[in-house]
């Protein structure tokens, strides 16, 4: 097989959008990684988190680079869906929420101070206005809130299949199934069959620390996580038409939970989701992984996340609800790892729980790394430097 000029492991968020931006550029692109798993009960292959029909999008941030990166992505989803013409951006608007007083004032004071700062534009909200807009929430008194216009959720799946059909028009090969060993510019895909490349980039999740493709392993930590979600009945969920996304932290607590608006998920159920752990169980290798999502996740940490719900939003029935699980990856640094770890190879994964939304703009500055480009005049105030 004739070399290209770039390999992009990892049919996911981020490298399908790495594949997409080198192949716009004019270099040749093999886009490497299985599809979805037909049946996860029983696959015993790689997994991956965007395996959903719902993830959250907004430019509101606690962190002014997170802010940057979801920003420059969101000004091109419509782009994106016009040229592909798969649909995948719904902007019902996003709110972030936290008490004023207490251990989660701190996220209050973060989110609201770079909205300021990087001028984004949003409402800020607390009291009567917030209860009067936004009437399916009940939050505790001193709870502030700032809604953002261009926030809403992304249908992953449906973004990286428009991510996959531009890099494809664009001249990109798709290679559907997973890598298992690569030795300098060869890499061995399942079925034994092999591909070269002048540069190879690294885009697998939360495997990357785990599947031996790189150099050596970056410092990741990867947690298992549970979501919850809540059936409706068709006319429930209409009824919940103008509800945004909601990242909020609860009274008395310090961490962040999120919740989605209802979502028709493939089967025909409206589901509203909840996620977010302050706490969960390491993942440390593959085996784990795979055992992990085969499973409905934790029962325990899906009562929790249902009880937080209950009380966000009183008026929701809870009568139908189940549990799925989900892997977060988090590099050293709170940042994505994108970054040259020798002359052939780069890294591009980290998502730190908010790469979705933002994983255009990752893929874009990937490509630039792959390709030789530094990153210090993108604007940003990391480095996206990779910790070994």
């Amino acid at each position: 097989m004739n070399p290209f000029d770039f390999a992009v492991i990892g049919r996911g968020l981020m490298g399908t959008a790495c594949a997409r931006h080198l192949a716009e550029g004019g270099h040749s692109v093999a886009l490497i990684g299985p599809d979805e798993p037909a049946d996860p009960a029983t696959h015993d292959g790689p997994f991956a988190s965007h395996h959903d029909a719902g993830r959250i999008t907004r430019i509101l941030a606690h962190d002014a680079d997170w802010a940057r990166l979801s920003a420059r992505s969101i000004a091109r989803y419509r782009d994106i869906g016009a040229r592909s013409g798969i649909d995948f951006y719904h902007p019902v608007g996003g709110m972030m929420a936290a008490p004023s007083e207490g251990p989660g004032a701190a996220f209050g004071d973060a989110f609201l101070a770079v909205a300021d700062a990087e001028g984004i534009a949003h409402d800020r909200l607390d009291g009567a206005p917030l209860s009067e807009r936004f009437p399916m929430f009940e939050f505790a008194p001193g709870t502030r809130a700032a809604w953002d216009p261009a926030g809403g959720w992304i249908d992953p799946r449906a973004m990286r299949r428009a991510e996959e059909a531009l890099a494809v028009a664009a001249g990109a090969s798709v290679f559907p199934e997973a890598a298992i060993a690569r030795r300098d510019a060869r890499i061995t895909l399942a079925s034994g069959a092999t591909i070269n490349a002048g540069q190879i980039v690294v885009a697998t999740g939360a495997y990357a620390g785990m599947d031996a493709l790189l150099p050596f392993r970056p410092r990741l930590e990867v947690y298992a996580r549970t979501v919850a979600f809540v059936e409706l009945e068709e006319t429930e969920a209409m009824a919940l038409a103008g509800m945004p996304t909601l990242i909020f932290v609860p009274e008395g607590q310090s961490h962040d939970l999120y919740l989605l608006p209802p979502i028709r998920y493939p089967d025909g159920r409206w589901l509203v989701k909840i996620g977010g752990e302050a706490d969960s169980p390491r993942l440390r290798s593959a085996a784990e992984m795979t055992a992990w999502f085969r499973s409905a996740g934790s029962p325990e940490a899906g009562r929790t996340l249902l009880e937080q719900l209950g009380r966000v939003m009183p008026d929701l029935p809870l009568n139908r609800t189940s549990t799925a699980s989900c892997a977060v990856t988090f590099t050293a640094t709170g940042k994505p790892y994108i970054a040259r770890l020798d002359a052939m190879t780069t890294i591009l994964t980290g998502g730190n729980g908010a790469g979705a939304k933002c994983a255009d703009e990752l893929g874009r500055l990937g490509a630039l790394v792959a390709a030789g480009m530094d990153l210090g005049e993108e604007g940003y105030e990391c480095t996206f430097g990779c910790d070994r």
